[in-house]
């Protein structure tokens, strides 16, 4: 479910939404430009409104996805009123349901904005967040997760998915972003690590408290009192009972505490990353792989309201499902029958009363989460596998639901939803259970504080241009700090990278780096003939425990020509670099920045740097090119970087389309060339390599094509060269839409060995 705000005439507007509910199941069309043209002496009236969006699942009785339904079969009640849904659409694991999207407020208040329009259909999979509450999981459990998440991607996740993986700890060092290669996630999954709390039960101690039981003492519940202050005159005889109360009442508030900000941290953690999602169009379903926790004042609200998490997924079309990673619980974790005066307590049984409704109240929190959000927890389940597939198959079909509230409420507060289906009281329906209302008092303080900062800085620029210096710079890290922890590319300067390894043969590994850079939402100011913008690329490299082993940061102050500049907007340009970087596994996070501005564009990629000093057969990366490109820069492995200059001034740089190597698609019956090198082939006295090479294609783990095994050569300028490359070209006449895997597997037959190689490519 997803909010857009609109600013238009009123007859535009009601134009649109009589279009809408006549025309149900079909896009609003725009309306000619010419028809909104408006004079510049003409007043203007402005409505604002919200449009809700809301992502449906219904079930029958079985539990089975209900398919074929139709707008006219469902009802849409806020705060029990009913509202006319206005616009449908219905999506499925393969082919997403179609989002209404619309430009942004404009700054000019007389300009009204583009009309709302869906989002373009595409060829796309499903958006999966794995979430690993580390915080509330235990090692065994960890352990366990970590097993099924390894299966589920190689099971379950297809070239059409896009996976990201994050933890409630943040101890995975670099979260994975948005990203298809199962290899990548597998290596992340492999990260994982058992995150140490501070809140304990306190078993060896006295009273042996767990959180739960600390939570009641806090709430003054007389039974989990009396079990811990007869525990402590048990063990500590002699000792006044008000002593002994009050030992217990410390020992309780203390673990609350440590708990509360535990919990707090992992709630918080998780509203961040479901917010940060709104900017990514369509559904997102989001796994929570937790040993649950405790809500407690939490679900009151009076430590943190858990509707704000309901509200982010709302706006960010996020559904949340819960996997109890516990499994069938039989006897309460904390203690068992095996422990001395296990039975003996007084009150006699409370502990174990205590213990049982404490397996409950770990799961309200993974209860509200997910149910409230459209999706289901999953409890007592030994085989988290089968869990994570019964939540996957929960995708295939859903419906998008949107409506205009008829009254626009704008005062903060939480509206409830409420949808059914008409004349089917038997299906179960699962959405979002609501949202906060906009806020237009704390929404104009916030504007109101942008424009005094705006305004004091544009003060300091003329006053003090140090101190404005340093404002700019401290705004330039937190932008690039953003784009660098997005799950996903940030899009106001779209970017799109590829990070590739190539080595000179001799053990220099290279990162070779090529971005391309969409440039026509940049705002470039004119002087006479040019026309001028500056934009900073910042780029760093991490290794796989998240430190940072290498940067750079290079300005370019583009001055165009009105032909170059023409052909920049309109195609984009690239931007290449080369890292020289040690045996390892990396990421490179790019970011490029437009000068005293918030736009930015980001991307990011792992590349592997393989270590030639062992003497083994390795591969450089795949480099790809249509069969129109030249071949593809960066593919000469002697080839050394050149120097690059901090600063570089841009007179007429030159338009490029977005390479094949960046962009791997690919139109049906197009052609496209391919190239790898091999390291360290086994050469024998007579300066002979015994190498073979088999190309091989899938599509949804299938293969789908094998070309018989074809000798390498080394090079035929220099036999003596320590690589050997191959080049081939690939027709696409007889391949079919989709997502497909290009894998090389090159065999040394001398040494015994193999090594494989492969990317991902598109054919639309």
């Amino acid at each position: 479910m997803k909010f857009i705000r609109l600013f238009c005439l009123p007859i535009l507007l009601s134009g649109v939404i009589a279009f809408a509910q006549t025309n149900p199941t079909q896009p609003p069309k725009a309306p000619n430009a010419k028809d909104t043209q408006q004079k510049q002496d003409e007043p203007t009236i402005r409505i604002e409104t919200e449009l809700v969006q809301i992502e449906v699942t219904v079930t029958d009785k079985a539990g089975k996805i209900v398919r074929n339904l139709k707008r006219e079969d469902f009802e849409l009640k806020e705060d029990g009123k009913a509202q006319d849904i206005s616009y449908f659409s219905v999506g499925t694991a393969s082919t997403p349901a179609r989002w209404i999207t619309t430009e942004p407020k404009a700054k000019d208040k007389d300009t009204p904005p583009k009309p709302i329009t869906p989002t373009p259909e595409v060829r796309a999979g499903r958006y999966i967040v794995l979430t690993i509450d580390d915080l509330h999981l235990s090692f065994g459990n960890l352990v366990y997760a970590r097993q099924a998440l390894t299966k589920f991607v190689d099971e379950q996740v297809t070239n059409d998915d896009q996976v990201a993986l994050i933890t409630t700890s943040g101890q995975l060092g670099l979260h994975q972003q948005f990203t298809n290669n199962r290899d990548i996630l597998k290596r992340a999954i492999n990260r994982l690590a058992f995150a140490e709390r501070r809140v304990s039960s306190n078993n060896s101690g006295v009273p042996r408290l767990t959180p739960y039981q600390a939570e009641l003492i806090e709430n003054n519940d007389r039974e989990a009192l009396a079990l811990a202050v007869n525990e402590i005159l048990g063990k500590m005889p002699g000792t006044p009972r008000q002593m002994a109360e009050s030992q217990a009442r410390g020992s309780a508030r203390m673990i609350v505490a440590e708990n509360t900000n535990i919990t707090r941290a992992t709630l918080g953690t998780l509203e961040n990353i479901i917010r940060s999602l709104r900017g990514l169009p369509g559904r997102k379903t989001m796994v929570m792989l937790s040993d649950g926790f405790l809500l407690g004042g939490f679900s009151q609200g009076t430590t943190y309201d858990v509707r704000q998490i309901t509200d982010a997924a709302t706006r960010s079309g996020v559904v949340i499902y819960a996997l109890d990673t516990r499994g069938l619980i039989a006897m309460p974790e904390a203690f068992d029958a095996s422990q001395s005066g296990f039975g003996n307590e007084q009150p006699p049984g409370a502990r174990m009363r205590i213990e049982s409704a404490a397996m409950e109240a770990n799961r309200d929190g993974l209860n509200a989460l997910s149910r409230d959000t459209g999706g289901f927890p999953i409890f007592n389940n030994n085989d988290l596998s089968l869990g994570l597939q019964k939540i996957i198959a929960d995708t295939e079909t859903y419906y998008l639901l949107a409506f205009e509230p008829l009254v626009s409420y704008r005062d903060g507060r939480f509206r409830k939803l409420e949808i059914r289906v008409k004349d089917h009281p038997e299906y179960k329906v699962r959405s979002s259970k609501g949202y906060f209302a906009p806020d237009d008092k704390a929404a104009a303080k916030a504007s109101d504080k942008d424009e005094r900062e705006r305004l004091k800085l544009e003060a300091e620029r003329e006053k003090n241009p140090d101190k404005a210096a340093k404002k700019e710079s401290a705004a330039k890290v937190a932008l690039v700090s953003n784009a660098y922890n997005s799950l996903f590319p940030l899009r106001t300067i779209p970017t799109e990278m590829s990070v590739d390894y190539v080595d000179t043969g001799q053990g220099e590994g290279y990162a070779t780096i090529v971005a391309h850079f969409d440039v026509s939402n940049i705002k470039f100011e004119q002087t006479n003939d040019r026309y001028n913008a500056t934009v900073e690329v910042i780029g760093t490299v991490y290794d796989e425990k998240g430190k940072a082993v290498d940067g750079f940061s290079q300005k370019l102050s583009m001055t165009l020509k009105a032909a170059t500049y023409d052909r920049i907007v309109k195609s984009g340009f690239l931007y290449t670099r080369r890292v020289k970087l040690n045996p390892g596994f990396y990421q490179v996070r790019l970011a490029i920045i437009k000068e005293n501005s918030r736009q930015a564009g980001s991307d990011s990629q792992w590349v592997e740097i393989a270590d030639l000093s062992k003497k083994q057969l390795a591969l450089s990366s795949i480099f790809l090119a249509s069969d129109k490109e030249a071949a593809f820069m960066g593919t000469q492995p002697n080839e050394k970087p050149e120097k690059v200059e901090e600063e570089k001034k841009v007179e007429e740089q030159q338009a490029v389309t977005i390479p094949a190597q960046i962009s791997r698609r690919f139109q049906r019956n197009a052609k496209f060339d391919f190239t790898v090198f091999a390291y360290n082939p086994k050469v024998n006295e007579k300066g002979e390599i015994d190498v073979v090479i088999q190309t091989q294609l899938y599509l949804a783990s299938k293969l789908v094509m094998a070309t018989p095994p074809t000798k390498m050569q080394l090079p035929s300028e220099d036999k003596t060269a320590a690589f050997s490359p191959y080049a081939a070209r690939m027709s696409l006449d007889k391949f079919s839409p989709g997502t497909y895997e290009l894998r090389l597997v090159v065999v040394d037959r001398a040494a015994n060995a193999t090594a494989k190689r492969s990317v991902n490519f598109i054919v639309e």
